[in-house]
């Protein structure tokens, strides 16, 4: 689950506890468990940080596993703040927690507080520095279970409605939005990276534009030029090459002086996107993978890159069909690739969004530019015409829904360790890492994959989790 910044420290200050009779402890300890905890937006309570050699330590608590009940009592039950004074206490006093790891049954456990030092205690007195925000678990191999949760990325530009939505695995890091080119005929981007606090390792969405490039000028442009929309440019129809040219001195700076270790084409991917755009254009789609330091620490990057090319009488007409990059550690990128796919595959565009996209776009075509630059017109006229627009638009948004499921589908061979399942709440097909015995989903559009002999969400769960079939 994603967690939010707010982290308690469950381990209480000496003075606070002289009152009610503990020892006089050294500035540099604390009184309790050993854990810190947080909390995510369904109020669930994680445990963010265990102390080596403290009671929680010594009793098997690990980091990521979830708190359930302090002294028999639900932790829902229980205001925040009561919460931490009923985890906390004198020392040599006991309390008991009923803790959960991913996939486990839960068990009760009693701890005894004493005199915890805390990992890197500051030596100086004075009020204790803000706890940093919880780091989150890095994506595991498939042993145990892994968590995947539903991302909303909302649009300011378009009343703040929901634009699109995605998977990422419980614990990573969002950050970006939708960004509106109003001079340019592709106007919107989705310009996010998403990035395990832990590792560093991340997904990142990269801009993508339309091109021209015009045979006979009657009036010289430079290239680079805005040309109704599109950027004037003659084709590039080598991957990376084209990575170098257009992602590598802004979006992607840090692979300058990188190494291209792999460029593999991406021929049945490729045709399957010409398919989807009626055959008459010429794809090119490539994986091309890169090496190079970070803080003198070796990392890899894929960076995934469709150019599609159609011909007209007065030159070709060029664009990004898509472009995002996984990027990690150097060893890592390997086993996160599938986990990170299943951010692409669950990229979903929201109905409503698509038809406010569309009837801006059709604002362009028609030359309206007046109106395009005057963003609060824009949403004023969606907002008074939005069922109006979703009739509109609606047969062109299942038609390219439908189209990217197939899109999807095709992609899959290229990544290795992915299983097909259905999801029986929407009735479509999803990509989820490999590896895992029994796959879960609820309506909320989290995902479970387990290898933990008979574990079932649904138990200790108000949330109806159905198990999914997977496809051959």
């Amino acid at each position: 689950m994603t967690r939010l910044t707010t982290q308690l420290l469950v381990m209480l200050a000496a003075a606070w506890c002289g009152c009610a009779g503990a020892a006089a402890q050294q500035p540099s300890q604390l009184v309790g468990i050993g854990i810190t905890i947080s909390f995510d937006e369904n109020d669930s309570v994680w445990i963010t940080q265990v102390v080596a050699g403290s009671p929680a330590a010594r009793a098997g608590i690990q980091v990521n596993d979830e708190l359930l009940a302090v002294d028999g009592r639900s932790v829902t039950d229980i205001p925040k703040e009561e919460l931490v004074n009923r985890i906390r206490g004198p020392e040599r006093s006991e309390v008991t927690l009923t803790v959960r790891a991913r996939g486990d049954k839960p068990r009760k456990l009693t701890l005894r507080r004493e005199a915890v030092t805390p990992p890197n205690q500051p030596p100086e007195t004075g009020p204790r520095p803000t706890t940093p925000a919880p780091q989150a678990p890095q994506p595991q191999a498939p042993q145990g279970s892994m968590k995947f949760t539903q991302v909303s990325v909302k649009d300011p530009g378009i009343n703040n409605i929901e634009a699109v939505s995605f998977l990422i695995p419980a614990g990573w890091k969002t950050e970006g939005g939708v960004q509106w080119f109003p001079n340019y005929s592709i106007l919107a981007n989705l310009l996010i990276s998403i990035t395990d606090p832990q590792t560093h390792a991340a997904i990142e969405f990269l801009p993508i534009q339309n091109f021209t490039w015009l045979t006979h000028m009657i009036v010289p442009m430079a290239p680079g030029a805005n040309y109704l929309g599109s950027i004037l440019w003659q084709p590039i129809s080598d991957v990376p090459q084209f990575i170098q040219t257009f992602y590598v001195p802004q979006a992607l700076k840090h692979l300058q002086g990188a190494r291209v270790v792999a460029n593999e084409d991406l021929p049945a991917f490729a045709a399957e996107i010409s398919r989807s755009l009626g055959g008459m254009s010429n794809v090119k789609s490539a994986r091309v993978r890169y090496e190079y330091q970070v803080d003198g620490q070796p990392w890899e990057e894929a960076v995934y890159c469709t150019l599609v090319y159609t011909d007209w009488q007065l030159g070709t007409l060029w664009s990004v069909h898509s472009a995002y990059a996984f990027r990690a550690p150097k060893g890592q990128l390997d086993r996160l690739t599938p986990v990170m796919n299943t951010t692409i595959d669950t990229f979903r565009l929201s109905l409503d969004w698509y038809g406010g996209y569309m009837y801006v776009q059709k604002l362009f075509n028609d030359r309206m530019t007046t109106a395009i630059h005057d963003a609060a017109a824009i949403s004023a006229t969606i907002t008074k015409n939005g069922e109006e627009i979703r009739r509109m638009f609606s047969e062109s948004y299942r038609q390219r829904s439908e189209s990217q499921d197939r899109i999807s589908q095709s992609f899959s061979e290229y990544i290795r360790g992915v299983d097909t399942y259905k999801n029986p709440f929407e009735d479509r097909p999803i990509q989820l890492p490999s590896g895992y015995h029994d796959a879960w989903v609820n309506g909320r559009g989290e995902y479970i994959l387990s290898n933990n002999a008979g574990f079932n969400p649904n138990v200790g769960d108000t949330t109806e989790w159905r198990r999914m079939d997977r496809r051959q």
